[in-house]
C-alpha cells in the first residue's frame, strides 16, 4: 500500500522520521465544525472556517495514502467528497472542481490517483495530488477564488495567510528533503523569490521544514543544531537567522 511522504508516494510500508514535513508525525485532531462525506455524497453548503485551524498535514498521523485522503476529506467536510474515482471540491461561490482519475495518470499507472494531499481550513486552500506509484503531481486550488496553481512534483506548504508557499523537493529516496524554495502565490502564477540552491546564505546541512511561525517566518530543524529561521526582512528580502526574528 502506498504511503504519503511529502509529495512522494512510496509502495513500501509507512515512512517515518519526517516530523514537521507537513504530512507525517503529527497527532490527528478533528475539525469539529465540518462533517465527513461518503463516496456517494455531494459537497454541501460551506461552513465558516475555524481561525488558525490545523491543516490535514498538521493533524493526521503517519498513514497510507488512502487513509490520509479519507481523513483529510473528513476534515474538509462539506467542501470535499470522493465520488468513485473522482475528487470533488466545492468552491466558496458554490462552483465545483472535479478531478477525475480518467483524466489523470496516477491511477492509470497503478497508483492511487487523485486525492487530497493537504487542506488548510482557515484559508480554504486544497492541495490536490495525482498520486502515482512513486510520486504525485501537485495542484493547489484556492477555494475562495477557484484559482489553481501547478507545483509539479514539489510539495507546497502554505503560510498562515496563504500569501506564500514553501516548496520542498525530495531526494531520490522520497524521504530526504533536498531543496527548498519560497514562492509568492498571490498572482496568477507562482513566482519564485528565494531558493536554497542559489541563496548566498545557506541553510544547515540536512535541514528539515518544521513549520510556518507566522506569515513572514519559517522554522527549520537540523540534526545536532538548534532551530534555524528563514524570514522576510523589512526590505522584503528573505534571510536566515539562528534566533527568532522580531517580525
Amino acid at each position: 500500500m502506498s504511503t504519503i511522504a511529502g509529495a512522494a508516494i512510496r509502495s513500501s510500508s509507512v515512512l517515518t522520521g519526517l516530523a514537521g514535513c507537513g504530512f507525517l508525525s503529527f497527532t490527528h485532531v478533528r475539525y469539529s465544525g465540518l462533517q465527513a462525506f461518503t463516496d456517494s455524497a455531494e459537497p454541501t453548503e460551506a461552513a465558516a472556517p475555524v481561525s488558525r485551524a490545523k491543516s490535514c498535514g498538521e493533524s493526521i498521523p503517519n498513514t497510507s495514502t488512502e487513509e490520509f485522503n479519507k481523513k483529510c476529506i473528513a476534515l474538509a467536510g462539506p467542501l470535499a467528497a470522493m465520488r468513485g474515482g473522482m475528487l470533488v471540491l466545492r468552491m466558496d461561490n458554490g462552483d465545483r472542481k472535479n478531478f477525475n482519475n480518467k483524466d489523470g495518470t496516477g491511477a492509470m499507472e497503478g497508483g492511487y490517483g487523485y486525492g487530497l494531499a493537504d487542506f488548510y481550513p482557515s484559508t480554504h486552500i486544497f492541495v490536490v495530488a495525482d498520486f502515482g506509484v512513486d510520486a504525485g503531481r501537485i495542484i493547489a486550488v484556492d477555494g475562495r477564488t477557484g484559482r489553481t496553481l501547478d507545483f509539479g512534483y514539489a510539495s507546497p506548504h502554505f503560510s498562515p495567510l496563504g500569501n506564500w508557499a514553501l516548496t520542498i523537493e525530495y531526494d531520490v529516496d522520497g524521504v530526504t528533503e533536498s531543496d527548498f524554495a519560497i514562492l509568492d502565490v498571490r498572482g496568477k502564477k507562482p513566482i519564485k523569490i528565494w531558493a536554497s540552491k542559489t541563496s548566498k546564505k545557506r541553510l544547515p546541512a540536512k535541514a528539515k521544514f518544521a513549520a510556518w511561525v507566522n506569515d513572514r517566518t519559517i522554522s527549520f530543524t537540523s540534526s545536532g543544531q538548534k532551530s534555524v529561521f528563514l524570514f522576510q526582512a523589512d526590505n522584503g528580502a528573505w534571510d536566515i537567522s539562528t534566533t527568532m526574528p522580531s517580525n
